[in-house]
């Protein structure tokens, strides 16, 4: 999949602001799990913004919203409601064109 510079500013200023609000509720809670991987899906966002080149940058973006989706589990889990299923909100976004790992 070809992403433009434009695309991988986009994504990454998304997913600041969904680790920034994940970030925000995980102040109320102790999760020593989910406070690790909310640092790993940070350093997938930094290692993204870092400068790397094209498929590096895409594959660090993927990684920090598969770590933001265990933070939201564990988070979830917490409250005991059920387990947060990406796959739910698929009919919301076209993700037609999204790599997955088979494709790297």
């Amino acid at each position: 999949m070809d992403a433009t510079s434009i695309d991988l500013r986009r994504a990454s200023s998304q997913l600041k602001r969904l680790l920034r609000e994940i970030g925000i509720a995980l102040e109320k809670e102790d999760i020593p799990a989910a406070r690790i991987d909310l640092e790993k899906a940070l350093e997938a966002l930094y290692g993204a913004e870092s400068g790397e080149g094209e498929p590096d940058a895409l594959r660090s973006l993927d990684h920090a919203l598969s770590y933001a989706h265990r933070v939201i589990g564990d988070l979830l889990h917490e409250k005991g409601l059920p387990p947060h299923s990406p796959a739910d909100f698929a009919e919301w976004y076209d993700a037609g064109e999204v790599p997955f790992r088979e494709d790297w």
